[in-house]
């Protein structure tokens, strides 16, 4: 199992030296720099002594997704450059949790809603293959965001939108948070990807857990061969995350 951090690109050293291998920054921090910006960072990160395997935060905040003024031009548009440099950075995985960006607008039904976000899902998908890139639907708790607050609902958007660079995850934060089955794992025949923070303050696990057990065991049982990104607060990452590491694989192996 690898273990990865949330960050932005400027943490990757950091995040090297207390042992991850590899850092997940943000989408739409990568996407809004300028050409300098970015040509920096690329050539810092191409540097680094770990790899930018995944990216979260697709959308930023400031585009709805589910709203009428929001074209399909406008998304793919976004996309397009926002995922060639996710790929360029040699990024795989892209998580679409983007709470805000896909909130249901008021007076919208959900079924109008859960419709707009399958085609919005789905274009999604079609700009990520052409990039070579893997989507992954992140369910978030309901404190975040009002559309697909669990891994049946994310599940069920995976089955809708039905394209094979459209693929679920699972965040232990946000299973518990909507106090979700973990076992919802199995029963939705596995995910592509994992985030895991602590319940309580949402921190870099640096204790033993049993939900982390029964998470792990879900996803062994499932076949599971991916990623495992840490993504929570930390007072001192030079002590938490070599904790985090070490606890996480030994869970893992263990499980």
């Amino acid at each position: 199992m690898k273990i990865g951090f949330c960050a932005k690109p400027e943490q990757i050293g950091p995040a090297a030296a207390a042992g991850f291998d590899y850092l997940e920054p943000p989408v739409n921090y990568i996407a809004a720099m300028t050409e300098e910006d970015f040509a920096a960072c690329l050539r810092a990160v191409r540097g680094a002594a770990i790899p930018t395997t995944c990216f979260n935060l697709l959308f930023p905040k400031t585009m709805p997704l589910l709203a009428a003024e929001t074209t399909d031009g406008e998304i793919r548009a976004y996309l397009r450059g926002a995922l060639a440099r996710v790929r360029e950075m040699g990024g795989e995985i892209a998580v679409f949790g983007s709470g805000k960006s896909r909130n249901r607008p008021a007076g919208m039904s959900y079924g109008d809603a859960f419709r707009r976000l399958t085609e919005v899902t789905r274009l999604t998908g079609e700009v990520a293959e052409a990039c070579g890139v893997t989507i992954v639907i992140e369910p978030l708790n309901r404190g975040e965001s009002n559309m697909i607050n669990s891994l049946a609902e994310g599940a069920c958007l995976v089955a809708a939108v039905n394209h094979p660079r459209v693929k679920l995850l699972a965040d232990y934060y946000h299973v518990t948070a909507e106090n979700q089955p973990i076992s919802d794992i199995e029963r939705l025949t596995g995910i592509a990807h994992a985030h895991i923070a602590t319940t309580a303050g949402r921190r870099v696990p640096v204790a033993p857990d049993e939900g982390y057990t029964e998470m792990f065991a879900a996803m062994k049982r499932t076949g599971y061969d991916g990623l495992l990104s840490v993504e929570g607060k930390t007072d001192d990452l030079s002590a938490d995350g070599p904790a985090a590491v070490r606890l996480l694989k030994k869970m893992w192996e263990e499980a």
